[in-house]
């Protein structure tokens, strides 16, 4: 028995196969081993071992990093000579049933760091990086070392905004390489292996330290002799003839970016063979001929491969060889690469009876001129639907866009959102109208909630297509009591005002409501027409100009009242102060006025009388009912002469003012709630009252200070019937040159009268009376006749009393 090995007696000196681990040296003997390598893939290497000890706690190997070496060299009984390395992290480890002397069976799965991207997904945005910096920064955050370098032919753009959208990092990444074209492998040595990232066939890796230097491989047909291949199998696929790519870009809506790339590898009937793409996710013709360049280049890739067979123990994925046979010199052969390579190696040293060769690999190549371009094969994730996000911008303002109309969005699903904008790209915002200047333009606002559309469905091409209310920016108006307004209203930037129209729906109650904040200005580049068809009430609180280019025409059915001076209380003031002292008289002498047109239309009408009624035709049905003569125009204007005193237009300004109320002083805040109710039904209100106190054919004009009239040319005035004019104080009256006065009847002009101490009328002091029969009266107190020259009386009688 004493013959019998022991556990401790295992060691893995001078075997085909070595393993280093964190449980130490000679822990784990290994039996097999399946490596399955290969480029634009993770390796994987399956590790079959006994371990010494019965029981290996998965915390000691998975995670960690493990070294496994293959003896290159045949004979090597000290250990020290070339072997082949492989480091990777351990994955998985299986446990296997207990052996003889102690030890326990296990399997190893190792696979690159890389492999760890796989175990964490994100949502997440990358803005203005390149594949190569996405790389690097998620090396650094999962702690992985950094890529071996590898030159590059163009470095990849940089993306403004790109998403991983429910993506391991993993995925991500090599959906970013396999946009941007870029292949990659790995390179082992003892303690770790590194990623190699390219997108030029001349990074491929040169013959290996395992290799010695030698890039030469033998080949022989069916030869079991070692690092010999033994099989050697060209294939050829048929190809497409070209690749084409078109894409939309609104910056370019004039150029749709197209590209065709015809392919290098030119087979019979092959130019018919397009593969076309919508959308290639390109946005300009040089981003077209790079991307369709990278597809057309996967495509070739696959035109000409290689596999084979062979015991060489330091093929590796990534490097160059070079077949050549010994017996054969003539035939020649170029340089090759390996694309992806299985080995399985067996350790037949540990009492094993298995006849099963050493060593054998089979493999894929292609030629080393060709750049290993992969296809996308990464699915690319889509959003279906809408999602939501919220309006972002910088601190302290309310509105953020650009020259299209574009905002900046952050994301709930984004946790590492700046929300002030910095962090994503400008995204265009769905319109209700657009064309050449002109179309509808409504920018939402920071903070706002809005519901974002995907452009085909990628994550990198948002669209908003609407706002959507929260409690944090609520509807306009409280809901439902408010469901039957429309409203479209804003808000004031950096303010608390708002502008607003509003369509208030309700039967019986139906309103158009509008709101300016401040100003509201409208251009009318050819006719304007308006029509109400009851009441209209315009209420400036300042100044207001009316200009008419050419003509101007004003018809009122009823009365029009006229205050100049102030509104409202003042109004009646006007009317009670002023109007009080004038008003007696003027109504006394229209009541004479009428009197005298009474009697004269009692006479045959004069061609006087005439000229009157045709100039005053437009007073219509009244005047004309008379008969031509205005004998019915007396009472119609004497029932208007209490109208012109405190209690007929004073009274009118006094009962509409608290009316006006509702309209002039509406609060702001009142109009955020009621959209305008109070001004329509105090609007309603005044108009009524208008309509009432005002009798059909009345002009009423109250001036509390000045009038003047100017005329430049000429001036005519025609009055149907009567006309009083009464001056409180001074009338003068200068004519530059001629004045001609004519009337019909008589002129009776007095001077003085009035009432006396008790208020009895008295008669003028003085009086001309001039009639149409030719009679003049001439009387006063005292008369002067006085001539600085001449003073002449000619008639055919003269009298002196």
């Amino acid at each position: 028995m004493d013959d019998v090995l022991s556990s401790t007696d295992f060691i893995q000196a001078s075997r085909v196969l070595k393993v280093s681990s964190p449980l130490g040296e000679d822990q784990l003997l290994p039996e097999s081993m399946m490596v399955d390598e290969g480029v634009n893939r993770l390796f994987e290497i399956t590790l079959s071992v006994r371990a010494k000890r019965e029981a290996v706690k998965p915390e000691e190997l998975i995670g960690k990093l493990v070294d496994v070496s293959l003896e290159i060299r045949q004979g090597e009984l000290d250990g020290d000579g070339v072997r082949r390395p492989f480091n990777g992290l351990v994955t998985n480890l299986s446990e296997g049933p207990p052996v003889t002397r102690g030890l326990r069976s296990y399997t190893l799965t190792i696979r690159p760091q890389l492999w760890l991207l796989s175990r964490r997904s994100d949502c997440r945005i990358w803005q203005n990086m390149t594949s190569i910096q996405v790389m690097e920064t998620l090396f650094s955050e999962h702690g992985i070392p950094a890529a071996a370098s590898a030159p590059l032919h163009k470095t990849p753009p940089s993306r403004e905004f790109s998403v991983q959208w429910n993506e391991t990092d993993l995925d991500y990444l090599l959906r970013r390489f396999e946009q941007d074209g870029l292949f990659y492998w790995f390179e082992h040595e003892a303690g770790v292996h590194r990623l190699k990232v390219s997108d030029s066939k001349v990074a491929w890796s040169k013959p290996s330290a395992a290799a010695e230097g030698v890039d030469k491989v033998r080949l022989a047909q069916g030869s079991s002799d070692r690092n010999h291949i033994n099989e050697w199998m060209r294939q050829f696929s048929y190809v497409p003839g070209q690749r084409a790519g078109a894409d939309w870009n609104f910056e370019t809506p004039s150029t749709v970016p197209l590209n065709v790339t015809p392919s290098l590898i030119q087979m019979p009937g092959a130019k018919q063979r397009e593969l076309y793409e919508y959308p290639a996710r390109i946005s300009d013709i040089k981003e077209a001929e790079q991307a369709e360049t990278f597809r057309t280049q996967a495509t070739e890739a696959d035109h000409e491969r290689v596999t084979g067979q062979s015991n060489v123990r330091f093929l590796e994925a990534g490097r160059r060889f070079t077949p050549y046979e010994e017996p054969h010199p003539e035939h020649k052969y170029e340089e090759h690469v390996i694309t992806r390579i299985m080995h399985r190696v067996v350790d037949r040293s540990y009492e094993t009876a298995s006849n099963e060769m050493e060593y054998v690999n089979a493999f894929e190549a292609i030629p080393s001129r060709v750049p290993l371009t992969p296809h996308r094969e990464t699915r690319r994730p889509r959003i279906e639907g809408a999602q939501v996000a919220i309006v972002a911008g910088p601190s302290g303002e309310e509105i953020h866009t650009d020259k299209y109309g574009r905002i900046k969005l952050w994301y709930p699903w984004d946790r590492k959102a700046k929300k002030d904008g910095s962090d994503t790209c400008w995204v265009r915002v769905n319109q209700a109208w657009g064309g050449g200047s002109w179309g509808a333009q409504v920018i939402p606002r920071i903070g706002m909630e809005v519901m974002v559309s995907f452009v085909d469905g990628d994550p990198d091409r948002p669209l908003v297509i609407g706002v959507v209310p929260n409690p944090a920016n609520p509807v306009p108006y409280d809901l439902p009591a408010n469901k039957t307004r429309m409203v479209l209203r804003s808000n004031t930037h950096k303010g608390s005002g708002f502008n607003e129209m509003t369509f208030e729906d309700e039967k019986g109650q139906e309103n158009m409501f509008l709101h300016a904040q401040k100003d509201q200005t409208f251009k009318v580049l050819n006719n304007q027409t308006s029509r109400v068809d009851a009441n209209a009430l315009h209420s400036v609180g300042a100044n207001k100009s009316l200009e008419v280019g050419s003509n101007m025409s004003q018809q009122v059915g009823g009365g029009l009242n006229m205050v100049v001076g102030g509104v409202g209380n003042a109004a009646n003031t006007i009317a009670g102060g002023l109007l009080a002292a004038l008003s007696g008289k003027s109504a006394g002498l229209l009541q004479q006025a009428m009197s005298l047109a009474s009697s004269a239309a009692a006479d045959s009408p004069s061609s006087a009388d005439k000229n009157a009624e045709a100039a005053s035709s437009a007073l219509g049905s009244t005047l004309s009912s008379s008969g031509g003569n205005g004998a019915d125009m007396v009472s119609t204007a004497a029932s208007y002469v209490g109208l012109m005193g405190v209690g007929g237009l004073g009274a009118m300004a006094s009962s509409m003012d608290s009316v006006r109320t509702g309209i002039n002083d509406a609060a702001v805040s009142e109009l955020r709630t009621d959209a305008g109710d109070a001004m329509r039904s105090s609007g309603s209100k005044l108009g009524s009252q208008v309509s009432s106190m005002l009798g059909s054919g009345i002009f009423n004009t109250l001036v509390s200070r000045m009038q003047n009239t100017s005329v430049g040319v000429a001036k005519t005035e025609q009055v149907g019937v009567a006309k009083v004019v009464t001056v409180g104080q001074v009338f003068n009256e200068t004519v530059g040159h001629t004045k001609n006065v004519m009337i019909g009847k008589e002129l009776f002009i007095g001077v003085g009268g009035g009432k006396d101490k008790d208020g009895n009328e008295q008669p003028p002091k003085s009086i001309l009376i001039m009639k149409d029969d030719g009679t003049i009266l001439l009387k006063g107190v005292k008369i002067y006749i006085e001539g600085d020259s001449h003073v002449q009386v000619t008639s055919a009688m003269i009298d002196h009393n």
